[in-house]
């Protein structure tokens, strides 16, 4: 499986150091990892489109994105009549400059996982942040997915980022040693220990983090 080897390469861990120092430049750090409490979401639990857009004003709350989203449910298949959701995960979510405003579709599915769901959105709302800076970041256009996932656990949403991955068995963009070695950093950047988020991690997950962080 892709988390059995938990290996960063030296250049990937030195460019998960320059987009930290790059971020942290520019938009407000956050002091603590953001969990999957009601301590840092609001929105009641729900599976309509009214949940997910109280879902996306917490997320811009906690990334402070001012900027107007529209948000809209992709078209697609509902998960019981798809051969294989997984295969879907490529358009779990998009995210689309509109004028002044933006637009992300969401996968309506992934509602009935909600750390999936709020993972994919962090995502999207990041592509919003970036927006206009896709050049200006270390290693510019060319790894913007892959800083794109980096930003969501610079801007704390680390533990969503490595379990959401774990959950569905998919990487998205970064491995998994790289997203454990970048919560890692994130902890050690705030001088937390692993048991800031531990409560929140599978065994697996765990694991990960625990060998990232004596790697540090």
């Amino acid at each position: 499986m892709f988390w059995s080897r938990p290996t960063v390469s030296d250049d990937m861990r030195d460019w998960i150091a320059e987009c930290f120092d790059w971020f942290d430049a520019r938009f407000e750090p956050p002091s603590v990892p953001i969990l999957p409490t009601r301590e840092f979401f609001s929105a009641p639990g729900g599976q309509d489109a009214a949940t997910a857009e109280l879902v996306l004003l917490d997320i811009k709350r906690l990334t402070g994105i001012e900027r107007r989203i529209e948000l809209m449910p992709l078209d697609v298949l509902p998960e019981e009549l798809r051969i294989d959701y997984h295969a879907l995960s490529a358009t779990a979510g998009t995210f689309q400059e509109s004028g002044n405003s933006a637009i992300i579709q969401y996968d309506p599915e992934l509602m009935k996982r909600p750390l999936l769901f709020i993972n994919t959105m962090v995502h999207e709302v990041m592509h919003a942040r970036l927006s206009g800076l896709e050049h200006d970041i270390p290693g510019g256009a060319a790894v913007h997915e892959l800083a794109t996932d980096l930003g969501c656990i610079i801007a704390g949403f680390g533990v969503f980022q490595l379990q959401a991955a774990d959950d569905a068995g998919w990487t998205g963009y970064l491995r998994q040693p790289s997203r454990a070695h970048a919560l890692a950093l994130f902890l050690r950047r705030r001088e937390l220990g692993i048991e800031a988020v531990a409560a929140h991690l599978s065994p697996r997950c765990r694991k990960l983090l625990r060998q990232a962080m004596k790697q540090i």
